[in-house]
């Protein structure tokens, strides 16, 4: 930029009418209040060289490049990062001093897009297989992103098996190629599983041999594209039971690093975002749903608490209660081949659990990693009914949420906390408690002095109860009339 101009950024493309890019930019300029613009520029392919080649000069501070210049922009930027050598396609460009550099957004737009939508989709266990449907284009950048990610088996599934080949001798170990009509197959056992194939755009039906009834219960569908939002194999998942997530939010967090590069501001991914591109695309506008935390040490009143909000109609999603139903259910045979001896009639016994695993941190990692990944596949079940129902504010009631470093996947943390001697009295008049018990179960939580630290909400249940339903209050009103909770910024998914 010379002098005082405002910067001035593109998105270049042939045809480019129907970017949504312009969009997202302008809407973030305006919510900075930054001077500004951002343009469609329709430029044939035989005089985008000639174009490319001013940008130097003629005031740019960097742009887009979509279809059909990406591979063109690879060749003539001076500097590339690490995702466009990957790739061979450019569709961010940036100056640093003379020189013009270029980089590929989509897989971080990907990766942040599930981030966001479906904390956890890349647990260990969901890492152990992704299917992707679809060679073309679009399958590059997010085959790229899932071996950063560290996925160790991914099946590129392809009409053409050759182009599909060809994608895995690109980037080799862990990619495999097969037929489409090995889908199911190959779905069965995925953690992940991704459409790039174009047969369901603008409606035009599911034409992927995909049997949902034989995918596994803790899957993450997705797809690349948005138009429309519930594309039939969405919609197909959705009534399966499985977790969902659409294709716009990858359009809308690939735009992010650019802007950061542009106008010097990292601009967040917002519902209010979200729903300018719903409104142009004729979509339902979408309520965001704020997803906080409550946790606190035994004896604190956590509980108690949580039936407060219960009482006050909003959704308790409780770790504690699932884990009882599992321990009755599936997760008590596990158990039992793990612990000998710990079940009874099929379920599990946790007194003679808890004489096995209480002060024996080998036994405890071994049952949290039987447990942990059950109890989040329920909470990930709870944030999509919440959504979907529209609801403004969820509590994840989780008495382990910092020891499980659940906080980094809700909106804010409620702590509710009480004076050791209180929280003493409390639990040592439990049944079958003892000081060394009591002792074990604070050895393995966070120290209440910390939890305080890193809260965003404080709630002394030491006070009373109407003092306590007093804050309880207090945190719903102001995520119902304000639509946030302490300004607390989006995870940074780079």
């Amino acid at each position: 930029q010379k002098g005082d101009q405002a910067p001035r950024a593109f998105v270049a493309g042939w045809p480019i009418d129907h970017s949504l890019s312009p969009l997202i930019h302008n809407h973030w300029l305006k919510e900075h209040g930054l001077k500004g613009s951002y343009t469609r520029e329709p430029i044939e392919p035989e005089a985008f060289a000639d174009w490319f080649a001013q940008l130097k000069v003629n005031g740019w501070a960097g742009g887009n490049v979509t279809i059909p210049h990406k591979e063109r922009a690879h060749a003539l930027v001076d500097r590339r990062d690490d995702n466009a050598e990957r790739l061979g396609a450019v569709n961010t460009v940036w100056r640093e001093g003379d020189h013009l550099c270029g980089g590929n957004t989509d897989g971080y737009g990907f990766l942040a897009n599930l981030d966001e939508r479906a904390p956890g989709w890349d647990s260990t266990e969901r890492r152990s297989k992704a299917v992707i449907a679809g060679a073309g284009g679009a399958s590059r950048a997010i085959i790229d992103a899932l071996i950063q990610r560290g996925f160790r088996d991914i099946v590129i599934a392809n009409r053409t098996v050759e182009r599909a080949e060809a994608l895995c001798a690109h980037f080799g170990a862990p990619c495999r190629a097969t037929s489409l009509d090995r889908l199911t197959d190959e779905a069965g056992a995925a953690g992940l599983i991704v459409n790039t194939t174009s047969v369901a755009l603008h409606g035009a039906g599911n034409a992927l041999p995909l049997d949902f009834e034989k995918v596994r219960s803790g899957a993450v569908v997705t797809d690349a594209v948005y138009t429309p939002l519930m594309t039939p194999l969405l919609q197909g998942a959705r009534e399966a039971g499985l977790t969902i997530v659409d294709g716009l939010g990858m359009l809308l967090h690939q735009a992010v690093p650019g802007f950061e590069r542009w106008f010097g501001i990292r601009p967040t991914v917002t519902t209010a975002l979200r729903n300018v591109l719903l409104e142009a695309l004729g979509e339902p506008l979408e309520t965001r749903t704020v997803f906080l935390g409550l946790t606190g040490s035994i004896g604190m009143g956590k509980s108690t608490t949580a039936q407060m909000f219960r009482d006050a109609g909003i959704m308790v999603h409780d770790a504690d209660a699932v884990v009882h139903d599992l321990y009755a259910g599936e997760a008590a045979p596990l158990i039992e081949a793990a612990f000998p001896g710990t079940t009874h009639d099929g379920i599990v016994d946790r007194k003679r659990l808890g004489d096995q695993v209480i002060g024996n941190e080998a036994a405890m990692k071994r049952l949290e990693a039987l447990v942990h990944p059950l109890v989040h596949r329920e909470e990930l079940k709870f944030r999509r009914r919440a959504i979907d129902g529209g609801a403004t504010l969820a509590i994840l009631d989780n008495p382990l949420l910092f020891e499980m470093e659940s906080d980094e996947r809700v909106d804010g943390v409620i702590v509710v906390t009480a004076p050791f001697e209180v929280q003493r009295e409390r639990v040592l008049s439990r049944p079958g408690m003892t000081e060394q018990k009591f002792e074990a179960i604070l050895a393995r939580q966070t120290p209440d002095e910390e939890k305080r630290r890193r809260a965003d909400h404080i709630i002394d249940s030491s006070k009373g109860m109407d003092s306590a339903r007093q804050a309880v209050d207090a945190i719903i009103a102001s995520v119902q009339n304000q639509g946030a909770v302490t300004g607390r910024e989006q995870p940074d998914h780079a």
